[in-house]
């Protein structure tokens, strides 16, 4: 997996991510693009449209983050403008990760905003599972990411450096700025995909709630932070802890819903709403399995000693295959597989993860932090 670090403004930030990530980036427009359009069923010029529509948002309330996406120290030439405008020829201003990697900035736009147009607009389907336990150290968080097999080429491992917030080191898709990972502060967030149609072009994306959450000192404050936007633009689940408290929220275009841990200090989630919603936020059908992955992880907690080692061999838990926890691909049955597993150990402020389904990785490594993301945390100079 390409290994990435970034560092300075959000402007450096994007350019350095966009850049070294060159190739991988394009694999993922190419990946997105199709799966985008073949869940909407939407011809081009109306994806444009929404999409300049989210661009102006992000650029108005996130300024920082659309800076990132692209990079602009002067007043944008986005705003108050046209489709043609952003997408002619010209191709506009390239900066930050599109200049980096010399795309067209409503290309990484899309990426930032691919569960809003793949999910809020059309009925999809989704899995992945999330864990937060207590253990006699402090706690344990988890997570097996399933998606489909040919986006495994596009992971990468990312670390943020900026000044005065905590040194950020997650797994994303090349050119999409938030995902699943820890900081330097101690804070991990895991994300699952929800099935409650629409969208709400004003509202806070979900990878952009995940890097708010990674920016953040303790959940509690990630929780406030997101909660402070305004609501959310289209459903998802972000399940966010450290080695004291977590969070689950569950949300849609139209409300958000807080998960606490359970009586024996767990949280788990997997695909499906486990809280009422809002009238207007109806679930579509998940994948049955989503329930049978649940009710098995809790099986396996029961019997849960609380060691890291027993905590990471939850994840390699094949019940139920080719649908199980450690989701396989089967042809004509099962479309994506496990890309990757991630272990937090809060007591050590690091995490293991294992590329591929965990059970037979491809790769594993430790993320962890030094003297040199300290220095952002702390507010030193980079």
């Amino acid at each position: 997996m390409l290994r990435v670090t970034c560092e300075g403004s959000p402007f450096d930030i994007g350019y350095q991510h966009g850049h070294a990530a060159k190739a991988v980036i394009a694999n993922t427009i190419e990946f997105s693009l199709g799966l985008i359009k073949g869940r909407t069923k939407k011809h081009e010029d109306e994806l444009q449209s929404i999409l300049v529509q989210l661009a102006q948002v992000i650029e108005r309330k996130w300024p920082k983050y659309y800076e990132e996406i692209r990079g602009e120290h002067d007043r944008s030439v986005y705003l108050d403008c046209d489709v043609q405008q952003l997408t002619g020829p010209s191709g506009g201003k390239k900066k930050g990760i599109a200049k980096g990697a010399e795309r067209d900035i409503l290309e990484i736009v899309m990426l930032n905003t691919r569960t809003e147009l793949a999910y809020g607009l059309a009925a999809a389907l989704d899995g992945c599972t999330s864990v937060w336990c207590k253990s006699p150290n402090g706690a344990l968080q988890g997570q097996n990411w399933d998606f489909f097999t040919a986006s495994k080429n596009n992971l990468i491992q990312l670390t943020i450096r900026q000044p005065s917030l905590p040194t950020i080191k997650m797994i994303t898709e090349a050119g999409i700025i938030g995902k699943v990972g820890l900081n330097s502060a101690g804070v991990a967030v895991n994300y699952n995909a929800l099935h409650i149609r629409g969208l709400r072009a004003t509202g806070l994306p979900s990878h952009l709630a995940l890097r708010m959450a990674l920016e953040s000192r303790s959940p509690s404050e990630a929780y406030d932070r997101i909660m402070a936007q305004g609501g959310m633009a289209a459903s998802a689940f972000i399940l966010v802890g450290n080695g004291h408290e977590a969070f689950g929220i569950e949300f849609s275009h139209v409300d958000v819903v807080k998960q606490l841990p359970d009586a024996q200090g767990r949280l788990v989630h997997t695909n499906h709403c486990l809280l009422p919603h809002d009238k207007n936020a109806q679930e579509s059908n998940p994948l049955p399995d989503s329930w049978s992955r649940y009710a098995r992880m809790g099986e396996l907690l029961s019997g849960f000693g609380g060691t890291k080692a027993e905590f990471s061999r939850l994840w390699e838990d094949e019940d139920n295959y080719p649908f199980g926890i450690c989701r396989g691909f089967l042809e004509g049955k099962s479309r994506g597989e496990t890309l990757f597993n991630i272990v937090v150990d809060h007591s050590r402020r690091e995490a293991t993860v294992r590329v591929g389904r965990p059970v037979a990785p491809d790769e594993t490594f430790t993320l962890g932090f030094d003297s040199d993301d300290d220095k952002s945390r702390l507010g030193g100079k980079l």
